[in-house]
């Protein structure tokens, strides 16, 4: 395969014969493929007035399943994401009908988001097409290969982000 990724290792390997250039091709392909994956979304959830990252939390309390609710920082942590952020993001997110706030039950301190019935019906709908443009990303990928693909980049992120793993 030859991309341009592949022309640039090979300017690298010229300039330094000893290192290691083919991390800096799989960092490089991993930042472009990033802008792709970035753009095809925006484009699937424009249509539903919606941005990624406002698609990142509907998404993420759909998973979780009824009651569809998570506190901000079990939010920050499994959307990767600092707590300020999704503050700011719930708080959009609230203004436009689409998460409330609730107190927990258990502990009066804690205040969780809950998707609203509205927030839930706009993230079903904007389900398939954002699965769909990913899946434009990868189209060229039999299924072995995303999915020693998904394995290899999983593999990567537990080696950079070890806190990531499993307190999710």
């Amino acid at each position: 395969m030859t991309d341009r990724v592949s022309r640039i290792e090979k300017d690298w390997k010229r300039l330094a014969p000893r290192g290691d250039t083919e991390s800096v091709g799989v960092a490089t392909r991993c930042r472009l493929l990033t802008e792709h994956f970035y753009q095809a979304s925006q484009g699937a959830l424009a249509d539903f007035d919606l941005v990624t990252y406002e698609w990142e939390v509907l998404a993420m309390l759909l998973r979780r399943g009824a009651p569809h609710q998570a506190s901000a920082g079990v939010i920050a942590r499994e959307t990767g994401r600092s707590s300020a952020s999704i503050t700011h993001r719930l708080d959009k997110l609230g203004e436009r009908g689409l998460i409330k706030r609730i107190t927990s039950k258990d502990d009066g301190r804690l205040v969780m988001a809950r998707l609203t019935a509205k927030g839930k019906r706009l993230a079903q709908k904007a389900l398939r097409p954002r699965l769909a443009a990913a899946e434009g990303i990868v189209g060229n990928l039999k299924k072995n290969e995303r999915k020693q693909l998904n394995a290899l980049l999983g593999k990567i992120l537990v080696g950079v982000d070890p806190d990531g793993v499993n307190d999710i």
